[in-house]
């Protein structure tokens, strides 16, 4: 969402099918001038900082380059109202950072002609920073949500006795998902920058393999260990409604995917490996055929962490 051409790109993502019913969205990550998320500029506008035009320019500059006359007019509306909220909640954390997804999916929304749905009426959040199934779901019942598909949705923010709320990081990927199993999807699909599930990071190792298809288990043991492809509530949320995942590249859709599916699934791949780190530590996740998943942590320096990730990818490649 960082770019109108990346935005364009997923358009034609939500067009390609009429079963894309429910759009989740993020706010703009770095690209180009911007080299920092528009999440983490909103952090640094709730604690003090200065740079909220830039972050309503930047919306405006997209919203430009996609927009018909009269929906710039619009939108450019609903960033002056939101610039003034937010100037007006600086002391309300939560709401400022939530800001990015809320501008992105009105944006969005109007892009593609679908109802934008304000995250903050559907989505109840505990004081943990996970989801209160049974409270979202009289939500949606009264808002029915059902009747307004296909809708644009703001993922990573909701609330909490009538004030905003976050979810952790990474929490567009965990809306996508309780969306899913409360209106009873087929299938949930979650669009990155990669080829699905890699066996290591791609921008770390140049030669790494797509994991064609996991149980939620080793998915689950993945995104607890370092693992960050998505969100790590989503794996038990999923697989406790059985609603299967696709992990698919934005930038190139159906080329390399990864599906995710229950332990009874015939495709699952029977072994596989993924290679994490976090802080000093790389993590090794492992499976092979019908043994148990198996987690190793190696200890590492800085300065020699990439390097002794790319020698252990290769040494298991070699015994794949």
């Amino acid at each position: 969402m960082a770019t109108a051409s990346n935005m364009r790109l997923c358009r034609a993502i939500v067009e390609s099918s009429p079963q894309h019913k429910v759009i989740v969205v993020s706010a703009p990550g770095k690209y180009g001038i911007y080299d920092s998320k528009v999440t983490d500029d909103l952090i640094k506008v709730a604690r003090g900082d200065t740079g909220l035009d830039r972050i309503i320019r930047r919306f405006d500059d997209i919203a430009s380059q996609l927009l018909t006359p009269e929906q710039y007019q619009h939108y450019q509306a609903i960033l002056y109202h939101t610039q003034n909220a937010i100037r007006n909640h600086l002391d309300d954390y939560n709401f400022v950072v939530s800001r990015g997804e809320y501008l992105s999916a009105q944006l969005f929304a109007l892009y593609l002609g679908y109802r934008f749905v304000d995250a903050q009426d559907i989505l109840v959040i505990n004081h943990d920073a996970t989801i209160n199934l049974d409270a979202t779901r009289r939500q949606i019942r009264q808002h029915k949500l059902k009747r307004h598909l296909p809708f644009v949705i703001g993922g990573f923010y909701g609330q909490r006795d009538g004030h905003t709320a976050l979810f952790t990081r990474g929490g567009s990927d965990y809306t996508g998902a309780i969306m899913a199993v409360l209106l009873h999807a087929k299938i949930y699909k979650n669009y990155t920058d990669t080829n699905g599930i890699q066996t290591a990071d791609p921008r770390l190792v140049y030669d790494t393999q797509t994991i064609t298809c996991l149980d939620f288990d080793s998915l689950d043991i993945l995104t607890h260990n370092g693992a960050g492809i998505i969100h790590e509530n989503v794996a038990a949320l999923l697989a406790a409604y059985r609603v299967p995942l696709r992990v698919d590249n934005t930038f190139a859709p159906d080329q390399a995917y990864t599906e995710v599916h229950s332990l009874r699934c015939r495709n699952c791949q029977p072994h596989y490996f993924c290679i994490t780190h976090r802080d000093n530590q790389i993590i090794l996740v492992q499976k092979t055929h019908s043994s148990p998943t198996v987690v190793q942590k190696i200890n590492t320096t800085p300065a020699t962490l990439v390097s002794d990730i790319q020698k252990l990818h290769l040494a298991m490649l070699k015994n794949l």
